[in-house]
């Protein structure tokens, strides 16, 4: 079997990009076929006129000479009245053909031009939209610089490619036959001893266009890598600034972007050779057709206009081939950008078959199975047969230390990475038979490290609230269920929601804003906030301290009002206070006021204290399932849990004396 990860070379590679282009062409550069039609039927009059001028310069010369030869001996006055007529006629076609000229090269370049706007915006729009469904295993061999590298750079070479290379070529596959045509009406001895070294060139080119195509494909993988380093070293600045380590950053960064330099320079460099060889075939065949046309017109063989004519034209296929160059840069970069596009549309999402898509509506009854699963490229299983059944409304509790396999458990229950058949049940049906937006639809996911926007507070805790009726009268309706409603029973104050969004609009007040921001203790913090909720969080979050993004993501979570929660040591960067308010609203959410079926929750956390209230929990190590039973099963058990709770009292109990 071939490695996947072997580049493809040869056949492999021309048949690899052609099924590339032939898929991108039907997908999207189809709907766009009446504009490339109409834009190709300008370009064929752009040439057609660009062959007539030189042809009516040629006429109006030819018939100059021959008035003159015919009429010697006649007053120039008389001579002057018999060639204006015609010489008229050809200046009028040759103004006309100028001004139609530019309509129609104008007109050639919007129609070519402007779908390849459009089509780089639905690629861009496809491709983000298609990497939001693949899985986590995708992003793990895939670095982010990369993925940006292909939706930034990428996109626009494939715009290049449909536009300006396309044009090209459709130009080159029009212009080339008409000219050669024109050339060979004209004189077709001239036709060869100008073409014979135009040949020559094309055969150095034909080895240009595979030395290109190799150089392209390495130029936008070393592009890639720049970027990821530079998101890396972005994304990392505090530890490097903290390490003292920005000159090994710099260093590094100088020898990716050396890399990259010394890439670009060597197509620069081809495309520098490239570029004049086509353009001096064509000017050692302009010297050629001067000499042996000028010997032709001297032996009264070959008249005067006709050499103007072929003259012409061969100095307008010489530019047109001097441009190949470029196009041949546009193309090999365009073809390597939309098969490596391609393949990122083409990338499976690795899910499972779809037999339900309705989303729950209450509470729903999970179940795991002998649970046991290895992530990718490992030996030893994250997790080995944890069985548990958690009823609707219940909540269970996830004990272990670093690496028992506690936030896997939540991941396989978030869907993040795919159980095995018959592994995790919600509702009597496999996990894995959920289509994914109504499974999680149904339930809220927080982190450990959880991930803000930049963007205000407010809607990092709605995030979707513009779907969850956050502009909705003050009713009972927009309150919630009863269980909700946790802050009110504590006689915690509540920070008022903001009357103003970002844009500074009037909106209507959002009480279940309000009650998340109480329930996840985060009223003090919005005083010392500088515009309270409506202050801009900066790049995930860091404007606030761990605790605070920690509180956010789980207001975030409670404003959606989930029928499943899935927690995981998202208490483990507060304050033992804060932890005390928390742990009352979470266990509000088991009350269920006012006869309201709670959430069915599922907490990990490394505290005791916050796993009291659980109906069952789990302690895990090296992914078994080494105790379980309530919190006061457990003490009375005298194990692990036992020993770190009664560890963790004692470290409390040294915080309150000191």
């Amino acid at each position: 079997m071939s490695d996947p990860n072997t580049e493809p070379t040869g056949v492999t590679a021309v048949v690899g990009m052609v099924r590339a282009v032939s898929s991108f062409l039907y997908r999207y550069a189809g709907r766009y076929w009446v504009s490339y039609l109409f834009g190709f039927a300008a370009l064929f009059a752009t040439n057609w006129a660009v062959v007539r001028i030189p042809t009516v310069i040629g006429e109006i010369l030819n018939t100059l000479e021959r008035s003159g030869a015919t009429q010697a001996g006649v007053e120039l006055g008389e001579l002057a009245s018999a060639a204006i007529k015609p010489v008229s006629n050809l200046a009028l076609e040759l103004m006309l053909l100028a001004v139609g000229l530019i309509v129609v090269r104008t007109l050639s370049r919007v129609l070519f031009f402007n779908p390849g706007r459009d089509i780089q915006y639905r690629l861009g729009v496809d491709l983000f939209a298609h990497l939001l469904t693949l899985q986590r295993p995708f992003y793990a061999r895939r670095k982010v610089g990369e993925l940006l590298s292909i939706a930034a750079n990428d996109t626009q070479s494939v715009r290049l490619l449909v536009g300006f290379a396309g044009l090209q070529v459709c130009n080159v596959a029009v212009a080339l036959p008409m000219h050669l045509y024109q050339m060979l009406r004209t004189d077709w001895v001239l036709t060869l001893w100008c073409v014979t070294p135009v040949l020559i060139g094309g055969i150095y080119m034909r080895w240009t266009v595979q030395r290109f195509y190799a150089l392209i494909r390495s130029s936008l993988e070393k592009l890639a890598s720049l970027s990821d380093r530079v998101l890396e070293s972005f994304s990392g600045v505090g530890t490097v600034r903290a390490h003292v380590a920005e000159e090994a950053a710099v260093e590094r960064f100088e020898r990716y972007n050396r890399d990259y330099l010394e890439l670009q320079l060597e197509v620069a460099s081809l495309r520098a050779f490239a570029m004049p060889v086509l353009g001096l075939a064509g000017y050692i065949g302009t010297g050629l057709v001067l000499w042996v046309g000028g010997n032709q017109v001297i032996a009264g063989e070959l008249e005067v206009g006709d050499l103007a004519t072929f003259t012409a034209l061969l100095v307008s296929l010489v530019s047109i081939l001097a441009s190949l160059a470029w196009v041949l840069t546009a193309f090999s970069r365009g073809t390597v950008s939309l098969s490596r596009v391609q393949a990122l549309l083409d990338a499976d999402p690795e899910l499972p078959e779809i037999a339900h898509r309705e989303s729950f509506a209450s509470a729903p009854r999970v179940e795991l199975r002998d649970l046991t699963f290895t992530h990718p490229g490992r030996d030893e299983p994250a997790l080995r047969g944890v069985n548990v059944v958690v009823e609707a409304g219940q909540t269970l509790g996830i004990f272990g230390r670093t690496g028992a396999g506690k936030t896997t458990l939540i991941d396989l229950l978030a869907r993040v990475h795919t159980p095995a058949p018959g592994a995790v049940l919600i509702n009597g049906h496999d996990a894995r038979g959920w289509e994914l937006s109504g499974l999680r639809a149904g339930m809220a996911v927080v982190p450990q490290s959880p991930f803000l926007f930049s963007t205000t507070l407010r809607d990092n805790i709605r995030l979707l609230g513009e779907q969850t009726g956050h502009t909705a009268s003050a009713d009972a309706e927009l309150a919630g269920p009863a269980w909700f409603s946790l802050g009110r029973a504590r006689g915690h104050r509540a920070a008022p929601a903001s009357k103003s969004g970002p844009s500074g609009a009037a909106e209507i007040n959002d009480p279940r804003l309000t009650q998340v921001i109480d329930s996840a203790c985060l009223g003090p913090d919005l005083a010392a906030l500088p515009q309270g909720l409506d202050t801009i969080v900066g790049e995930r979050g860091v404007m606030l301290s761990g605790g605070q993004r920690q509180r956010t993501a789980l207001a975030r979570a409670l404003y959606r009002q989930p029928k499943l929660l899935l927690l995981d040591d998202v208490l483990s960067a507060v304050d033992q206070a804060t932890e005390t308010k928390l742990v009352d609203a979470i266990r509000s959410l088991k009350a269920g006021k006012g006869g309201a079926m709670p959430p069915t929750t599922v907490i990990v956390s490394h505290r005791t204290s916050v796993l009291e209230h659980a109906d069952e929990i789990l302690v895990l190590e090296h992914g078994h399932v080494i105790e379980r039973g309530t919190h006061a099963q457990l003490l009375a058990l005298g194990g692990n849990y036992a020993a770190a709770h009664e560890h963790q009292r004692e470290e409390g109990e040294g915080t309150a004396d000191d």
